[in-house]
Parts: C-alpha cells; sequence; structure tokens
C-alpha cells in the first residue's frame, strides 16, 4: 500500500479512541450545527503519508503525548476536491490512557461517544461510514489493513 499522495488533495481524519471505554472523541460539525459530530481534517503535505499527517498535527499542532496509530486505514474519496481522498485512522495514547487535556487540546467542545451513544442519540456523524467503521475496529472484523468506506 502507497499512502503518499504528492498532489496535496489529500486529508487525513484522526479518530482519537479511549480503548478501555470504547470511546472516540468528536468534535462539532460546526458553530451552528446541532448533534453533528466530526471528526479533525489534517491537509498532507506533499509526498507525506496519512500516519506521518495524523502524527504531526496531534503531536505538533494539538500537542497530544505519545500516540500509537493502528494498522487500519479508511479510504474514501473527498466530497469538497474531487480529485482529493480522506484518510480514517485510528489512533490510541501508547500509555493507555489519555490525560484530561486531550479532549480540551482538539477543541474545546469535544466530547467523548460510544457508537452506541451517538446511535441512540440519532447524531450525524461525518464521515457517515464513521459508526460502521468503528463498530468493526472494535468487533475485530476489518483487516488490519486500507479499507474502502465508500
Amino acid at each position: 500500500m502507497n499512502d503518499a499522495h504528492p498532489d496535496g488533495c489529500d486529508v487525513v481524519r484522526p479518530v482519537v479512541i479511549d480503548s478501555s471505554k470504547r470511546m472516540l472523541l468528536l468534535i462539532p460539525y460546526g458553530p451552528d450545527e446541532e448533534n453533528r459530530w466530526t471528526l479533525p481534517t489534517v491537509p498532507m503535505r506533499s509526498g507525506e503519508t496519512c500516519r506521518r499527517a495524523a502524527t504531526r498535527h496531534l503531536r505538533r499542532v494539538a500537542h497530544f503525548p505519545a500516540l500509537r496509530i493502528s494498522s487500519l486505514i479508511g479510504r474514501r474519496s473527498r466530497e469538497d476536491e474531487p480529485q482529493g481522498v480522506q484518510y480514517v485512522l485510528v489512533v490510541r495514547s501508547a500509555a493507555g490512557n489519555w490525560p484530561p487535556s486531550v479532549r480540551f487540546a482538539l477543541s474545546p467542545e469535544a466530547c467523548w461517544w460510544t457508537t452506541a451513544e451517538l446511535r441512540s442519540a440519532d447524531a450525524h456523524v461525518e464521515p457517515a461510514e464513521l459508526l460502521d467503521f468503528m463498530d468493526g475496529y472494535w468487533e475485530g472484523w476489518l483487516p488490519d489493513e486500507e479499507v474502502s468506506l465508500e
């Protein structure tokens, strides 16, 4: 698999998780959007892999502590950039648990959710495939490689 793309139209969408509680950290979709949640969108630099872009953003920009990125990668086309691709990566703490400050580093309005809570709240989640993707991850029925989210 080659996850480096030189065209600069690609983004990575890190899913920050708490494995022990099966929770994911989401940010509000927009200031005027109620009950809509999404992942951060990190532009990939020319020649940069999606794993490297996620690490760069979470470690250098958001000041996250040591992290681990799953080998599972979700891939889908970008709706806003016809030639672009977005990659969804699962990220967890290398220490086992995130410090409480991680939520605020991502966004002051970020919230921890389980997929069941999001479904019961009838929340709109972007990308739409995220809940199934995460349920597959939790249950271990997705391969440890790139999968299509389309």
